[in-house]
């Protein structure tokens, strides 16, 4: 990026929102750690009411498929907290970028904008299908619709701003209007 490229107020707000959705992943990965931790190391005993105890008495296969399924589901919430914990950090690393001008920032944004329209593409078509084949409750199917045709919205006009010759220009992308003239 070249020190006399002022950064457009869409790179702000994008690298904001970057920062934000790289906040909300970290505490969500956190809660998901520990509350699979927690599942994970805790006995199953502990999770039983005292009136289940009671009726239980004896040990079971049926509550020893509760405790290995317990166990299995905290240490999945423990796999899912960490990699949500991982993707919250990138976010916060690519802000970092996005908001300095860096042009892998903008490159990752790109790259993870255009995977997102795909996933939102791929979702409305197999919606679509399956509303079609299956009896669902139309008004939980539209919702879900709508909300990923926002979604995809949203994420061509991010795509687009980006493209845009200012923007690329902030990047270091391309050469700015006034060194092409001369």
């Amino acid at each position: 990026m070249s020190q006399s490229v002022k950064r457009p107020l869409g790179v702000t707000i994008i690298s904001i929102l970057a920062l934000i959705a790289g906040i909300v992943l970290v505490v969500g990965g956190l809660s998901s750690l520990l509350s699979g931790a927690f599942f994970a190391a805790n006995p199953t005993d502990i999770l039983i009411t005292d009136l289940e105890q009671q009726q239980i008495q004896q040990e079971t296969q049926d509550t020893q498929e509760l405790r290995s399924l317990i166990q299995v589901l905290g240490n999945i919430g423990i796999a899912l907290g960490a990699i949500v914990i991982g993707i919250g950090v990138g976010y916060l690393i690519v802000s970092y970028g996005l908001f300095k001008g860096r042009l892998w920032a903008w490159t990752i944004t790109v790259f993870l904008t255009v995977v997102s329209i795909v996933i939102q593409v791929a979702f409305v078509v197999s919606t679509s299908i399956l509303n079609t084949s299956l009896n669902h409750d139309m008004n939980t199917s539209l919702y879900h619709l709508v909300d990923q045709i926002i979604g995809l919205i949203i994420s061509g006009a991010i795509l687009y701003y980006l493209y845009r010759p200012k923007v690329k220009t902030y990047f270091g992308k391309s050469q700015s209007p006034t060194t092409l003239k001369s």
